[in-house]
C-alpha cells in the first residue's frame, strides 16, 4: 500500500481529475497524453479499482476517485509544506489569469502588484482577450481566475458588478446621418455587437458597419474621429464622446455585468487564487 504514495502518480491524477481532460492535463504537466494515461492505469492497478468513468467527453470520477482526490490533494500539499520548511525554499506557483483588455489595467494591475509583493513565490500569468474566449478557456481548465463581461446571471459567478451601457458618438459633430446609422463594432462574438443590431432593428432604423476592431482603444478612437457610433460601457466614455439617448433615437440597452470566476478546490494553487479573488473583489 505504500506504493500509493508515489507523488508523480498522485500529481498526474489530480491534474487529470481537475481538468477532466488528458489533453489539458498534459499541457499543465508538460507531458504527453499517452504518458498520463499509463500513469493513471498504474495508479488504478495499485488501488485495485477504476478512478474514472470512461466513455464521456469530460472524464468523471468514480466514487473511489473522489475519495482519492481529496486525500491526494492533502498529501501533495503536505509534501510541498515539508520541503519548504526543510529547505527554506518556497515552491514557485503560477496563477493563470484572464481579463478583457479594458479590465487588465486601472485598478486591477495595482492589486496584482500588491499580491505579488505579499507572495514573492507566486507568478502571475495574465492573458487578455474577448470575454467569451476567456470563459471558454476557463471552462477547459486553461485559466485559474477570470474577470469577464457577461449578460446578467448568464453564468453563476463568485463576484459580480453592474455594467451599464450607453450609445456613444463624437462630440465634434452636432448631427448624425439619419439615413443609415454608421456602427463601430467589435468582431463577431464580441459583446455589444448583436445588441446594437437588435436595438436598431426594433426601432426600424437602418444601419451599416463602418469600422470593426478588437481593441477597445481602437473603438474609442474611431468614435472620437467621427467614424460612427457604438454601444459601450458607460465607464468607457471619453471626454471627446457624447452619449446618445432615446431622444436621439437610440433605445436604452439592457445592463450587463462584470463577473469574476475562479476554481474552489482545496489545493495550494486554488487557495492562492481564492485569496487573490478576495482582494480583487474589494475593488
Amino acid at each position: 500500500m505504500n506504493s500509493l504514495l508515489n507523488f508523480v502518480l498522485l500529481k498526474t491524477f489530480v491534474a487529470v481529475a481537475e481538468t477532466g481532460n488528458f489533453t489539458v492535463a498534459s499541457q499543465h504537466l508538460n507531458s504527453t497524453q499517452s504518458t498520463l494515461s499509463q500513469q493513471i492505469q498504474r495508479l488504478e492497478a495499485l488501488v485495485g479499482q477504476p478512478l474514472f468513468i470512461r466513455g464521456h467527453r469530460i472524464l468523471a470520477l468514480t466514487e473511489t476517485g473522489e475519495v482519492l482526490l481529496s486525500y491526494a490533494k492533502k498529501i501533495l500539499a503536505l509534501n510541498d509544506t515539508f520541503f519548504m520548511k526543510m529547505t527554506g525554499n518556497a515552491i514557485i506557483q503560477t496563477i493563470r489569469l484572464g481579463f478583457p483588455e479594458d479590465l487588465a489595467s486601472g485598478q486591477v494591475t495595482p492589486t496584482l502588484a500588491i499580491f505579488m509583493q505579499d507572495n514573492p513565490n507566486i507568478r502571475l500569468e495574465v492573458t487578455s482577450g474577448l470575454s467569451r474566449q476567456l470563459h471558454q478557456r476557463y471552462q477547459h481548465g486553461e485559466l485559474d481566475l477570470i474577470i469577464v463581461k457577461q449578460r446578467k446571471g448568464e453564468f453563476k459567478s463568485h463576484y459580480h458588478w453592474p455594467e451599464p451601457l450607453c450609445w456613444l458618438t463624437t462630440n465634434r459633430r452636432e448631427h448624425l446621418n439619419t439615413d443609415s446609422v454608421p456602427l463601430i463594432v467589435f468582431p463577431e462574438n464580441g459583446l455589444y455587437r448583436n445588441d446594437m443590431f437588435k436595438l436598431l432593428d426594433i426601432e426600424q432604423r437602418p444601419w451599416h458597419i463602418t469600422y470593426t476592431c478588437s481593441s477597445l482603444a481602437g473603438i474609442q478612437s474611431a468614435i472620437t474621429d467621427g467614424l460612427g457610433v457604438s454601444l459601450l460601457p458607460v465607464r468607457a466614455k471619453l471626454p471627446q464622446h457624447r452619449i446618445l439617448t432615446e431622444e436621439d433615437g437610440f433605445p436604452t440597452a439592457q445592463e450587463m455585468e462584470i463577473a469574476m470566476h475562479f476554481h474552489t478546490g482545496s489545493d495550494t494553487l486554488n487557495a492562492l487564487a481564492q485569496q487573490l479573488a478576495r482582494q480583487l473583489g474589494r475593488l
